[in-house]
């Protein structure tokens, strides 16, 4: 368990000071407390409002960080560290049904892509971004590797059903749980979960035909068939004769 700064009762009344802590635990834990605010507020976070957070006095912090900055800075790379949820993803059980092991999957995923999100949101500015580095170095593939193994073996006992390679559908459902959480534009207003895996594993046509289509449906010559008028499709129109070019006219 990372360890607290918060003050216990005991040490107030002895010292009037939190417990002291060996260097890489107290930075441990200036970072925790640090996360909710520097995702909030970014580099315009104070150094009062950190030191309150994490239950200490301000020079505290600079007894373990050069600056506010650093401590910023260490808070928001930690947030790409973070491995909860793979222990997250471990505790679905696999007797539920394909939709509802997916549904939870997708309901953690979205918990931490919004937090990978307000992390770029807080720090938008491009110096600010510059800073904090490159997306892509702040992401540990070994950390993408082992949730990728995970939700594998959670699609596994249906991979038979699937008409995509896992991994492929890994990687379709990880686009989807992003676009889901993106501030701009999301897939939309409430992409729940449950309707990520119905557009994952259902897409969007509908049931299909309750009766195969006679052959000559297919240019609208049937019309009895009671999937008729939903799939029959219309008839190509012929090329034009001309020139593709005389279609359009001179600007």
């Amino acid at each position: 368990m990372t360890p607290t700064l918060l003050r216990s009762s005991r040490d107030v009344r002895t010292s009037g000071r939190a417990p002291a802590l060996a260097p890489q635990d107290r930075r441990a834990a200036l970072v925790e407390a640090a996360v909710p605010l520097v995702l909030a507020k970014g580099f315009d976070v104070t150094t009062k409002e950190l030191a309150a957070a994490a239950g200490v006095a301000e020079g505290t912090i600079f007894r373990v960080f050069e600056s506010k900055d650093d401590l910023v800075l260490a808070a928001a790379r930690s947030v790409f560290a973070r491995t909860d949820h793979l222990d997250d993803l471990r505790a679905i059980s696999h007797a539920l049904p394909l939709e509802e092991r997916l549904a939870e999957a997708v309901r953690i995923w979205q918990t931490v892509a919004r937090r990978i999100v307000s992390v770029f949101v807080a720090f938008r500015g491009a110096n600010d971004r510059q800073r904090l580095g490159d997306p892509h170095s702040l992401l540990d593939p070994q950390l993408k590797e082992r949730a990728d193994a995970i939700l594998a073996a959670l699609i596994a006992p249906d991979a038979d059903r699937l008409r995509r390679p896992v991994t492929e559908v890994i990687r379709v459902m990880g686009s989807l749980v992003l676009a889901s959480v993106h501030p701009i534009g999301p897939l939309s207003p409430a992409s729940s979960p449950e309707d990520i895996v119905d557009l994952l594993l259902h897409g969007v046509l509908a049931d299909p035909p309750s009766q195969p289509l006679p052959t000559d449906c297919v240019h609208g010559a049937c019309r009895s068939h009671p999937d008729a008028a939903r799939l029959t499709l219309p008839p190509r129109e012929a090329p034009s004769s001309g020139p593709a070019h005389t279609a359009y006219p001179d600007r």
